[in-house]
């Protein structure tokens, strides 16, 4: 195991490290050395798979302690490969080895890393879980953790078979109707969480995928009757576009001249508004005239304030005429007199 932390640069290069596992392992173990991007990559024998990485780790030159990842690449034709990655964490180095799957497409099997690191053990079930290739000594590949118990296939083989895109090709706004062994319809409830249906954006980009992208209906030899009777495929005729009608040439008529424009009648004179008559001045009424002390001196003042009738000659003699009540004199004018 290493001792110190990682270093910026390698501390070893390519050459030392190959001149170091050589006398760990056999010549046959290494078939090939690939170094691009910085990265070196060991091409190993399946049958020395296990001894590279186990001289990778123990040699203290090497160092390599750290189990990065694993997973498999599909070659078609070719069958199967295995990619490893390990880091040193004492000298910052990262090796990759690579092997390829002995059982083609029917049984690949190779040799398991979880003796030498407790990280291979989930890693190689995922891998035999997506591609099906078998790691000889393993602890336990099953139950599947990444598909469901009841899953036929390997979902990563490039000829993994994709039922719903033969029966809808892609892209499909939704996937085809879900049968059960009758026939019948499955209808599922839509439950919180899940995945909404498809919106109007998602019909609209399916249409003019389909414009731009025609395809051709699979050939019936290439899909297996299953598929085809559990999920026929019911292609409808497009209309054929009516042609359009070629549009008349029809004479523009002349313009004519447009008629001179009729001159707009003066407005009326608006009449001005009368004065409105100034309001006559309220007569000041009269002041009443109070008795003086001179007029009672005077005798003849007295006798013109007084209504005395001509005819009555008794008037100087000391006698008053009849007089209404209202007019009695308040003075003692009349006893002088």
């Amino acid at each position: 195991m290493s001792d110190v932390l990682a270093t910026a640069a390698p501390a070893l290069e390519p050459a030392d490290l190959l001149r170091v596992l050589a006398t760990h392992v056999d010549e046959r173990a290494v078939t090939g050395v690939t170094d691009e991007y910085d990265t070196l990559t060991l091409h190993v024998s399946a049958d020395h798979w296990v001894a590279v990485a186990e001289a990778l780790r123990d040699d203290p030159a090497l160092a390599f302690d750290l189990f990065d990842c694993l997973f498999g690449v599909d070659n078609r034709e070719d069958g199967f490969r295995v990619v490893a990655v390990l880091y040193s964490t004492s000298t910052g180095m990262r090796v990759l080895l690579e092997a390829n799957v002995p059982g083609g497409r029917e049984a690949p099997v190779l040799p398991t890393l979880t003796g030498l690191y407790a990280g291979a053990n989930w890693m190689e079930r995922e891998t035999w879980d997506m591609f099906g290739i078998e790691f000889e000594g393993h602890p336990g590949l099953t139950p599947r953790i990444l598909n469901v118990e009841n899953f036929e296939g390997w979902p990563l083989r490039k000829d993994f078979f994709l039922a719903s895109r033969v029966a809808k090709p892609w892209p499909g706004v939704k996937e085809p109707i879900e049968t059960d062994e009758d026939g019948n319809v499955i209808e599922r409830e839509t439950l919180l969480g899940d995945a909404p249906g498809p919106t109007d954006l998602d019909q609209a980009m399916a249409d003019h995928a389909k414009q731009v992208n025609v395809r051709e209906p699979a050939d019936e030899a290439e899909v297996p009757e299953a598929i085809v009777e559990t999920a026929p495929v019911e292609v409808e005729p497009e209309p054929e576009p009516e042609p359009e009608p070629e549009p008349e040439v029809v004479a523009e008529p002349e313009p004519e001249p447009e008629p001179e424009p009729e001159p707009e009648p003066e407005p009326e004179p608006v009449p001005e508004p009368e004065p409105e008559p100034e309001p006559e001045p309220e007569p000041e009424p009269e002041p009443v005239q109070e008795p003086s002390a001179q007029a009672a001196e005077s005798p003849e003042a007295s006798a013109a304030a007084w209504p005395i009738a001509e005819e009555d000659e008794g008037v100087w003699e000391g006698e008053l005429p009849d007089l209404p009540p209202d007019d009695e004199p308040t003075s003692g004018d009349a006893g002088e007199r």
